[in-house]
């Protein structure tokens, strides 16, 4: 079958782990300066959206630009990465909370970044006391809103909603594709649609279509329904057509385009297949306009080739008349007046 197969890439993956673990740990000291500091509560609200958002953008790059095409893999990944970020996160807070309630009265800033994470780092592996503290600190709150401390059940739910964000969108991130990636060209391609929506191909045409075979596609009559469709892409790279088309879900949009959803799969047909495929389509379900890209401007041509012919003097079509003598005609005229 000429589907082509998707890349495995391990150290891709250990990579975008140890990368996102770390960077998310880093990320988690400004994040517990930023909310141990803000005192308004929309700026909490902002700051959680933030640092989820960064997050998933770290995971998004790392899956591009190592190539990591295996979408659940990557899931698994930064979900473990995300439970380890989260862990040092509350850890550091903490120690914050505790600094602050229990020691110098004071909150860790900036500067302070080599002490909290010794700190943090002794609570995590000398004082793995993690839910006695989580427990502790809900029972007795650490803010309040219109001078009324939140603790207990209230707290668990907003402490609930923080981690929620926090660990949705890099998730969300993990498992989206970063692109469309053909390995037999070792890059990632763009996608652009032909504008057909197919009734959906059954499996059989698509094995077919798997093994190189235009005619399924060609054959295929359109959706005008808003049924199961699918949608046929030329890939490019770098501006430019090569050998490959990829077969999509389909579905119109509210402003009547069409998109492409899952992707179904990627086939070397070649580029002379696709030209075939290309005006086969367009003669079929729009004659009118591949005739007119057939003849183009023979009107115009004849047109200016008559100009040009009218131009020329010695041109024996032209010149049909001949020419008047007038020495002649001058003469003749002496004659008469004589």
């Amino acid at each position: 079958m000429n589907e082509v197969e998707k890349r495995s890439n391990l150290l891709g993956l250990i990579i975008l782990f140890f990368v996102f673990t770390l960077t998310g740990i880093l990320l988690s000291f400004f994040y517990v300066i930023f909310q141990t500091s803000a005192t308004d509560i929309w700026a909490n609200i902002i700051g959680t959206f933030v640092i989820s958002g960064v997050l998933a953008g770290i995971a998004w790059v790392i899956k591009r630009l190592l190539k990591i095409t295996n979408n659940a893999m990557a899931l698994l990944v930064v979900a473990i990465g995300i439970v380890i970020v989260l862990y040092v996160m509350w850890s550091m807070w903490f120690v914050s909370m505790f600094e602050f309630y229990y020691g110098t009265g004071q909150l860790f800033g900036i500067r302070d970044i080599g002490t909290l994470f010794a700190e943090t780092r002794a609570m995590v592996f000398d004082s793995p006391e993690f839910m006695n503290f989580l427990r502790h600190f809900n029972e007795y709150g650490t803010w309040t809103i219109n001078d009324n401390a939140w603790t207990g059940a209230i707290l668990w739910v907003v402490w609930a909603g923080e981690t929620l964000i926090i660990l949705s969108i890099p998730l969300l991130a993990a498992y989206a594709s970063a692109g469309l990636f053909i390995s037999e060209i070792g890059a990632w391609v763009e996608e652009r649609l032909m504008n057909y929506g197919f009734t959906a191909f059954d499996d059989h045409e698509l094995d077919r279509i798997g093994m190189g075979e235009i005619d399924p596609i060609l054959e295929k009559p359109l959706e005008t329904r808003n049924g199961s469709m699918n949608a046929v892409a030329v890939c490019y790279h770098k501006g430019e057509a090569t050998d490959f088309i990829a077969v999509y879900k389909a579905h119109w949009d509210k402003e009547g385009a069409l998109s492409k959803g899952r992707h179904i799969m990627t086939v070397n047909i070649g580029a002379e297949k696709i030209d075939t495929l290309d005006s086969g389509l367009q003669a079929k379900h729009y004659p009118s306009m591949a005739k007119k890209s057939e003849s183009p401007v023979e009107p115009i041509a004849q047109e200016a080739a008559s100009d040009e012919m009218l131009e020329t003097p010695n041109d024996p079509v032209v010149n049909k008349e001949p020419a008047i003598d007038d020495t002649n005609m001058q003469n003749g005229s002496n004659d008469i007046l004589d």
